[in-house]
């Protein structure tokens, strides 16, 4: 790797950034894509030690998409999307809560490594199955899917002010604390609005809404809430990209 000079004039600014940030909470969204790359994971969670050693705030929530799928075709299972949403029976759902408990012991594990006090928060989402709205209002099931209803944000506080970082699988549980399975971009969201985070970051192999989903040059950099509605409404934003642009709103 290259070693380029650090001026004084970089070193101060990069200080001060930090130093406005400090004990203000910025939610980290690493998804299951994003995780694909043991090299771009690495250098997402070094940053991710760092800022929390210098005083950041720092909650990561994480998917597990890819692996998930995996493990789906080693059990004879085909994965099956609606509107950018895992359906999710029960033979479904047990390999996603395996895997997503897996990827979470790991992230937990290379912070540990990297000096970060991290900790497994596997049950502070709780929430309901989720309804989509479907052509003439019918109703669209999704299976064990849910939307977070409540966070536990006075206890991801009390971790916060201890100075851990906690590392939130995208579960929730239901009124009989059985596991729902949550979209990760929706779990972060949710997490972000409940403890009035400062940023939400939302790390993906994506490079964000396209016109052209084959053109990378059809980037759109900015949106309105009415635009992006529009844009779902029409098709363009279809697929995963959907719950993404609803955690946005």
């Amino acid at each position: 790797m290259a070693n380029y000079p650090l001026s004084a004039e970089t070193f101060t600014s990069a200080v001060a950034r930090v130093t406005a940030r400090r004990g203000r909470v910025v939610v980290v969204k690493l998804g299951g894509s994003a995780m694909e790359d043991p090299s771009a994971t690495d250098a997402c969670l070094k940053s991710v030690a760092t800022l929390n050693q210098l005083g950041i705030p720092i909650v990561l929530v994480h998917g597990g998409g890819k692996p998930i799928d995996r493990a789906m075709a080693e059990a004879g299972l085909t994965p099956k999307k609606v509107a950018g949403r895992r359906y999710t029976d029960e033979a479904t759902l047990q390999i996603v809560v395996r895997v997503l408990k897996e990827i979470n012991a790991s992230l937990i594990r290379l912070l540990q490594q990297l000096g970060c006090e991290a900790a497994a928060q596997t049950e502070q989402l709780h929430g309901e199955r989720l309804m989509l709205s479907g052509p003439n209002q019918a109703q669209i099931d999704l299976g064990r899917v849910g939307k977070v209803t409540r966070v536990g944000e006075q206890e991801l506080n009390g971790i916060i002010g201890d100075g851990w970082l906690p590392v939130i699988p995208s579960l929730a549980l239901d009124s009989n604390r059985n596991y729902l399975n949550v979209n990760a971009d929706t779990a972060a969201s949710a997490v972000a609005g409940a403890l009035k985070a400062d940023k939400a970051i939302f790390l993906t192999d994506t490079p964000g809404v396209l016109r052209d989903r084959a053109d990378p040059k059809s980037l759109i950099s900015q949106l309105t809430e009415h635009q992006a509605r529009e844009l779902i409404a029409s098709g363009v934003i279809d697929g995963g990209m959907v719950p993404k642009v609803e955690a946005c709103f």
